[in-house]
């Protein structure tokens, strides 16, 4: 295990990169109010003199070959950031956020958004699990419909409304400068360390992991990648669907039963 203090953007930047979010992950759910939190962060570092503000952890292994990550802890963050500034690219377009260097726009763009040369058909630097991602592919593309069900949605349309209101608390140029102060401990992980008690480990405090949560990662992690993404989607996400997102009943109910007919 290694671990580096270092801006958000030194970690994530890079044409070739891609960070990958495991099967075995929950669904993005960030809250209005996490949202709200870190908007009035931002805000505040914009306005102080300090280089730099504490954003958590990025815990990561490797996925394979080339250059993508899987993201074992972090995709909260690493998602919000997204929606965040793909709000204030929209905004920018739209004629309704500040800029003063257009050029600031295509640098958030290629540092936290992009992968154009990575070895996958799609050149987009996150790459959340599958739900969120179709929200979020539907965001980053600017299609006509988006996945109105989705946190993924909520939360950008949220951000794209602080981004907006008048008189405006940030501009592109200085929301861009401030998420570029953003500073993490970034930990790459070996071979040989425990991705999945480092993962409780670091859940343990902040959103709770549900008992769902530790079941699937406990039972798919062992797994490989390839054999996660067909346990996962033949078998967990039809459970999910079937219980409405609340496998955690289903399990506790099946167990149950289960022990009652032994």
């Amino acid at each position: 295990m290694k671990g580096y203090a270092k801006p958000l953007h030194e970690i994530i930047s890079g044409p070739q990169i891609q960070f990958v979010i495991p099967v075995y992950q929950r669904n993005y759910d960030w809250l209005i109010d996490n949202c709200e939190q870190l908007f009035i962060d931002l805000v505040k570092l914009s306005r102080s003199d300090r280089q730099s503000h504490f954003f958590g952890a990025i815990v990561t292994s490797s996925a394979g070959s080339g250059f993508n990550r899987f993201v074992i802890d972090g995709q909260q963050r690493l998602t919000t950031i997204s929606l965040l500034l793909l709000a204030g690219i929209k905004a920018v377009n739209d004629g309704t956020m500040e800029i003063k260097d257009n050029y600031r726009k295509e640098e958030a763009y290629d540092l936290f958004l992009n992968a154009k040369y990575c070895n996958s058909e799609r050149k987009i630097k996150l790459v959340p699990i599958e739900r969120d991602r179709i929200a979020y592919d539907k965001i980053f593309n600017e299609e006509d419909s988006f996945d109105e069900e989705s946190k993924v949605t909520r939360n950008y349309r949220h951000f794209y409304d602080l981004l907006t209101r008048k008189p405006q608390a940030l501009s592109f140029d200085q929301l861009l400068d401030a998420i570029e102060r953003l500073q993490i401990i970034s930990i790459e992980l070996d071979g040989d360390d425990d991705a999945q008690l480092i993962f409780e480990s670091l859940n343990s405090t902040g959103l709770a992991l549900t008992e769902a949560d530790k079941v699937r990662n406990y039972l798919l992690m062992s797994l490989t990648p390839e054999e996660q993404q067909v346990c996962f989607k033949n078998y967990w996400q039809k459970i999910e669907q079937a219980t409405k997102n609340q496998p955690t009943k289903f399990l506790r109910d099946y167990l149950t039963i289960q022990r009652q007919l032994q």
